[in-house]
């Protein structure tokens, strides 16, 4: 990382977490002058210790930006799990979803990884990039040509493009006067890592009960990462008990589809909620990641999204400069938006509605629950069209994507 600051970058970024270090490689690497500014100095990553409560499923398209990076390599080797295949099905029904690999010719559907270990390859794949850490965004300026930010030990950074990727409170957001929409769910998930009597095969398993889904996603020793989505009041419950207690609960709640749960490791709870910006950027000013969007984590598409923005952002003001323009001019800001906005929105009206159609006790309701599972259990086209969906696999993307 460069030890000598500039008197002004193309672009800074705000945030340094999976999203905001990724998008610091990317811009570094296609050169454009970056800095970041981050609150506090992430730890290395130690391949020793237990597993982080903080996983992400990987698809395979998003997947790409980390390989055209170069970073893929050192997550791979260091610890991640494929997984091959996602079985989905709801309490007290026989049908049984089983999306696999093999239907769109893949060696898997994707990884389950360590947030902070991406963060660490990022920050470690840096070279030229100027960190500002630990410093905090104080006050944000925007000019015609420029934006500076006033940090919180009065120093200030000048550059073309300011960028929030500083997570769902975001204070590049705020400063921008971006308006957001959103709610929360009432509901909270529990996460850890558990041993169940049986291999999950490298497959993650989804169960939907009627205060939410249980899902099991695998890790590499055996053991599966646990998402337990709950409304509040379950979720009090649960956090009340117990390790035995829970474990039984969670054997219940699962179905045994994986035996007895013998082992839990740390436990801790999130509340869910859906946050969606008014708008991606604004004059000198973008959004990526959950500064952009917040959806329910049902569907595993968070992180997901967040790296097609970073592609769609780069390529953006890739395609400014051939023309010649500066980054964070409006016309390429706007290319960004219009790129990412849509099918952003597309995939969180889709959580959205399932998280309501999966958390209604209504008799048709749940009839037609099963009758939708059935259907796409039995038809081959609609399996295939939701695992193309999933793995977000294009061709015609941004050069970060192909």
């Amino acid at each position: 990382m460069s030890r000598t600051p500039r008197a002004q970058y193309d672009v800074a970024i705000v945030g340094g977490g999976m999203v905001g270090a990724v998008l610091a490689v990317a811009l570094e690497q296609a050169d454009f002058s970056v800095a970041l500014v981050e609150a506090r100095q992430p730890t290395r990553f130690d391949p020793g210790a237990d597993y982080d409560l903080r996983l992400s499923a990987i698809a395979p398209g998003p997947r790409r930006v980390l390989d055209n990076l170069g970073l893929w390599r050192t997550v791979a080797d260091t610890r991640a799990c494929a997984f091959t295949g996602m079985k989905v099905w709801e309490a007290g029904a026989q049908e049984m979803l089983f999306l696999e690999h093999t239907a769109v010719g893949l060696p898997e559907l994707g990884h389950i990884v360590e947030n902070e270990l991406v963060v660490d390859a990022a920050w470690q794949a840096m070279g030229r990039v100027d960190v500002y850490c630990p410093a905090k965004m104080a006050s944000l300026r925007v000019e015609a040509d420029r934006a500076s930010l006033r940090l919180d030990d009065d120093r200030v950074i000048t550059a073309g493009l300011v960028v929030g990727a500083e997570g769902a409170n975001s204070p590049v957001r705020e400063a921008a006067g971006i308006g957001t929409v959103g709610w929360g769910y009432g509901q909270r998930c529990t996460v850890g890592a558990v041993r169940p009597a049986r291999h999950h095969r490298h497959i993650a398993w989804q169960r939907f009960t009627e205060t939410g889904p249980v899902a099991f996603l695998p890790l590499s020793d055996g053991r599966c990462s646990l998402a337990w989505h709950a409304d509040a009041a379950l979720a009090d419950e649960l956090a009340a008990l117990d390790d035995d207690a829970f474990r039984a609960r969670l054997t219940e709640a699962s179905g045994g589809v994986l035996g007895d749960i013998e082992a839990i490791d740390t436990r801790a709870a999130f509340p869910l909620k859906l946050l969606h910006a008014k708008r991606y950027c604004d004059e000198r000013v973008a959004l990526v990641g959950d500064a952009a969007h917040v959806l329910h984590p049902m569907a595993g598409q968070g992180v997901n999204l967040g790296l097609l923005d970073v592609a769609e952002l780069v390529g953006a003001l890739e395609t400014g400069r051939q023309a010649g323009r500066g980054p964070g001019e409006q016309t390429d800001l706007l290319r960004y938006q219009r790129a990412r906005m849509a099918e952003n929105l597309m995939m969180l009206g889709a959580t959205d509605l399932l998280k309501r159609a999966y958390g209604s006790a209504n008799p048709l309701v749940r009839r037609l629950r099963r009758h939708a599972i059935g259907a796409a259990a039995g038809l081959a086209p609609i399996r295939q069209l939701m695992i193309h969906h999933a793995v977000g696999l294009s061709t015609d993307g941004p050069r970060l994507l192909r």
